[in-house]
């Protein structure tokens, strides 16, 4: 289970922030508890789908580093233009407005506004949930402005703030911009933020949720509204690297081990070019870790040797029909599985053997695959049972080992 701790700043002095702890369940789509849960799925079933997700979650986060400079603007006027992240694999069910009730919401760390449908409605997808109706919630609030600056990045029309995104599938959301109390599934007070109330929205892509969690790192996302004071002492921390045309999660990955062997990569593999592209990514929404062509291919050939000490091969049809992802037989009994570390700048991450990897009966497969472009996403199969804090104000990440599986909501 992944577990993800929030933490952001409120854009005022530390002093004079009131500080509230919190925490949101986060549900897989294919979890049981999902308004979309698939049914029982196979080993080969699972590959293929988590295949597919983090292919889509990979064009959606390559996508959003050219459109990153775009401005929001009037839904008359011409939309940004960003791209669905359909292949957004975490939701959240979250209380809003005075009533709260609760709404299913994709949880994207490359998005920055929370949005949901509201009536009335214009044109609106159909959804799980009723649509979210203002009129009865006695603590919604319109951002009024009387000033472009008030709005911003967002179009300020007649005393009042409207956005408009479009979405590179063809998917839509223009409305206009409010305030409203968002309210969690743990002890903790409601807290008001700025989020876009949808009046014409379409996509299929959306599946049956209310809208958008944004929790990337621009001043307008969920992140920067909320802030949660925990001590984080025995927390190891990297810094997050700036990437001017993305407001992605990135971080300075210096090397890669196999089982405490280092690949001693060149220096600047997981450098951020000049034109935004490369990098390393931490994604919650990829599944399964993309690694840039050359990495995956050195990666791919110390594995081979490793498992080929133990007289293990690779299989090319117990997986699937997929090619892109590495397959093993999986002998009865074997259990040396290597590990793998992320050495991230001040601090190692350590993915335990067993979470390394995906297991059917006959064969495994590493939890890794080849990227077609030079990014690199950190998928959430190796961040299993551990902490994440995301520390916007201190442009830092803060993770220890965890037992998720034992943390109550």
């Amino acid at each position: 289970m992944l577990n993800l701790l929030l933490i952001a700043l409120l854009n005022i002095q530390l002093s004079a922030a009131k500080s509230f702890n919190f925490s949101l369940k986060i549900v897989h789509r294919d979890s049981p508890e999902s308004p979309v849960y698939p049914g029982n799925l196979t080993f080969v079933e699972k590959i293929q789908r988590y295949i597919g997700f983090s292919e889509a979650r990979a064009s959606y986060l390559m996508s959003s580093i050219s459109t990153h400079n775009n401005s929001a603007m009037h839904p008359s006027a011409k939309a940004r233009t960003e791209v669905m992240p359909n292949g957004a694999i975490y939701m959240v069910k979250i209380g809003i407005g005075v009533l709260g009730t609760g709404y299913w919401l994709i949880l994207d760390t490359g998005s920055d506004l929370t949005w949901i449908q509201c009536k009335p409605c214009v044109s609106c997808y159909d959804q799980v949930d009723p649509i979210f109706d203002p009129k009865y919630s006695s603590s919604f609030r319109n951002l009024s402005c009387t000033k472009e600056i008030l709005c911003h990045p967002y179009f300020c029309n007649d005393r009042q703030c409207f956005y408009g995104i479009s979405y590179g599938d063809g998917s839509i959301s223009n409305g206009y911009i409010a305030r409203e109390f968002f309210i969690f599934n743990t002890p903790s007070p409601p807290f008001r933020m700025k989020f876009g109330c949808s009046s014409k929205a379409r996509g299929e892509l959306m599946g049956k949720f209310s809208g958008i969690l944004g929790m990337n790192m621009e001043p307008v996302s969920f992140m920067d509204d909320a802030y949660n004071g925990r001590p984080v002492q025995e927390f190891k921390k990297t810094p997050f690297v700036a990437n001017p045309f993305s407001s992605n999660y990135y971080l300075d990955l210096q090397d890669i081990s196999i089982n405490g062997k280092r690949l001693n990569l060149p220096k600047d593999t997981f450098k951020i070019k000049g034109n935004g592209q490369g990098g390393c990514v931490i994604d919650s929404g990829t599944t399964i870790t993309r690694l840039k062509s050359s990495v995956y291919i050195t990666v791919k050939y110390e594995l081979e040797a490793y498992f080929a000490r133990y007289g293990i091969h690779r299989s090319y049809g117990g997986c699937g029909t997929t090619r892109s992802i590495l397959c093993f037989e999986l002998p009865r009994g074997f259990n040396a599985f290597p590990s793998m570390t992320y050495h991230f700048s001040g601090a190692d991450l350590f993915v335990e053997p067993k979470h390394g990897f995906l297991f059917t009966i006959s064969h495994f497969a590493p939890a890794i695959t080849e990227g077609d472009a030079e990014l690199t996403i950190l998928g959430s199969w190796h961040q299993h049972n551990i902490r994440f804090i995301y520390d916007t104000g201190l442009r830092e990440l803060s993770f220890a080992p965890e037992e998720c599986d034992k943390d109550s909501p």
